[in-house]
C-alpha cells in the first residue's frame, strides 16, 4: 500500500517544478521530498519525473 506522503510530495512537487520551492510550501528539505518521490518510483515502477540540477518535468507517467 502506497501511503499518502509521497504522493503529497510528488503532487506538490509537480505543481511547483522543483523540490526546493515544494519542501517550503510542506515544510519540510528537498531532500526529503526527493526521498519521498523516489520511493513513490520504486513501489510504481515507473520513472516520474526528469530530473536537472534546477528543476524537474513530469513524464509521461507522471502526467497520467
Amino acid at each position: 500500500m502506497i501511503s499518502i506522503q509521497p504522493l503529497l510530495a510528488f503532487a506538490e512537487t509537480a505543481k511547483r517544478g522543483n523540490f526546493a520551492a515544494a519542501s517550503r510550501e510542506l515544510g519540510c528539505t528537498p531532500s526529503t521530498l526527493a526521498k519521498a518521490v523516489s520511493r513513490l518510483e520504486a513501489q510504481l515502477h515507473v520513472r516520474l519525473f526528469h530530473r536537472t540540477t534546477r528543476r524537474v518535468t513530469l513524464t509521461d507517467e507522471g502526467e497520467r
